[in-house]
């Protein structure tokens, strides 16, 4: 199997919601997927969706803090 190009990982990395469905897209596992992102350094589905909801929960904490004083 030849390599992957790193732009078509990040490609799939941004336009896909989930490791399986990018890793599908890119004919290989999901944990290959994963590992790929790692050794680029690029944010997989899975990871992006982990640091929005923590975004989401910080901004939702600071605005309920600020009503209550």
């Amino acid at each position: 199997m030849p390599p992957i190009a790193k732009d078509r990982i990040e490609r799939a990395a941004r336009i896909y919601a989930s490791n399986h469905d990018a890793g599908s897209a890119l004919g290989i596992a999901p944990g290959s997927f994963s590992r790929l992102c790692r050794r680029y350094g690029i944010e997989t589905p899975q990871a992006r969706k982990r640091r929005q909801r923590s975004e989401w929960t910080q901004d939702y904490r600071s605005l309920h803090n600020r009503e209550e004083q």
